[in-house]
């Protein structure tokens, strides 16, 4: 319809259509009352006439009305005016004393309800105010967004998923400007938010620029998942080698373990195994393949992880004797352990524990620490 604009309001099927004169800038304060009234009103119906008896919570998230997650009327209040969009009811609210930062149910904030429905103004603004993008939501099954529309993991802060796509990079990138060094990992995964964003399963691809945006806040590159893997071998599982590369640049180290003892090389070299697996299987693909950016990308990381002194045959011989034991340890426990290097401690007490476990008391690995912690 020409000249006008439709508003759902809360998590009733009502649409209201306004006269393009009341959605102009300088009719502002009529809309603002007009949207007030409909919600009022709405959530009287909500209270009063539920559907079957229960909330209806069959509507996807970003339909639902702010009452099932708020119990103030100020607060449900301060949602609509973010899902609006209007700066100015926004900044009258807190100037009533509502509190911007107040976390409701599930983990539902105002700043996240301004990103559930792309309200760029409202998000910026609850941004500027320091609102906290890390609070982790644990949504019911039956409420999870809209696939549609972004993606969600239980667990999930709005940093982690914003990071999980790529067309809402623009919100990681705002939220990452006001919120420096800040740390924001998912409870039930261990991913942090960089890890989160190298798990895309929407446009999946590599996004230099926007990992630029986590050098620039502080991020850290070294952070490992809950199965102790750096972000270079996330980036590797994705085959962006030139994201391996980049992170290797930037500071992540080659040197981590993760909980099957293996490190960056180790990855490696099995993906060195897939390829020419591949390459024999499908020999029409190989001159594709010599011809390709991917092929560079592969190059240039092996060059980099041999200057650092990582041998592809090395680790390829690490991986045919993974089964073996020596000193009643597995292979890649025994050289983890011969290395003595200030990562053989890392993924917590974990392995401290493993090792202790495997031997007695007076045996020299019972009482291992790492370097650092050597007095």
């Amino acid at each position: 319809m020409t000249g006008t604009q439709q508003t759902l309001v809360g998590s009733l099927d009502c649409v209201v259509v306004l006269p393009k004169a009341l959605v102009d800038l300088n009719a502002a304060k009529w809309r603002r009352r007009m949207v007030r009234s409909l919600l009022m009103a709405s959530l009287a119906l909500v209270l009063i006439v539920p559907a079957n008896g229960q909330e209806d919570r069959h509507l996807p998230l970003h339909r639902q009305s702010p009452s099932l997650f708020f119990t103030g009327v100020a607060e449900q209040e301060l949602c609509i005016a973010a899902q609006c969009g209007d700066i100015s009811w926004l900044q009258s609210l807190l100037a009533a004393g509502v509190d911007p930062h107040v976390v409701g149910k599930w983990g539902v904030t105002p700043v996240y309800w301004a990103f559930l429905h792309s309200q760029e103004k409202s998000y910026s603004y609850l941004l500027e105010l320091g609102c906290d993008v890390t609070v982790p939501l644990h949504l019911p099954p039956n409420l999870w967004p809209d696939t549609r529309l972004s993606e969600y993991s239980d667990g999930d802060s709005l940093l982690l998923q914003a990071a999980r796509r790529v067309s809402s990079a623009r919100w990681l990138t705002e939220a990452l400007a006001y919120n420096h060094a800040v740390q924001c990992r998912n409870p039930e995964t261990g991913f942090d938010v960089v890890h989160t964003f190298l798990c895309q399963t929407i446009e999946n691809r590599w996004r230099p620029d926007v990992a630029q945006e986590f050098v620039k806040a502080g991020i850290n590159l070294n952070a490992l998942d809950i199965r102790g893997e750096s972000v270079a071998i996330r980036a590797l599982d994705n085959r962006w080698y030139d994201a391996v590369l980049w992170f290797l640049e930037n500071g992540t180290s080659p040197d981590t373990y993760n909980s099957e003892h293996l490190q960056l090389i180790h990855h490696v070299a099995m993906e060195y195994r897939t390829i020419h697996r591949m390459l024999k299987v499908q020999p029409e693909t190989q001159q594709e393949w010599e011809a390709s950016d991917r092929k560079r990308a592969w190059e240039k990381l092996l060059k980099h992880l041999r200057d650092r002194g990582y041998s592809l045959t090395e680790a390829l011989i690490d991986l045919e004797r993974r089964e073996q034991l020596v000193e009643d340890l597995p292979f890649m426990v025994w050289r983890r352990l011969q290395r003595d290097d200030r990562y053989c401690g890392e993924n917590g007490q974990q392995f401290r524990d493993y090792v202790k476990r495997r031997f007695p008391e007076d045996h020299p690995y019972a009482t291992w620490v790492p370097p650092g912690e050597r007095k």
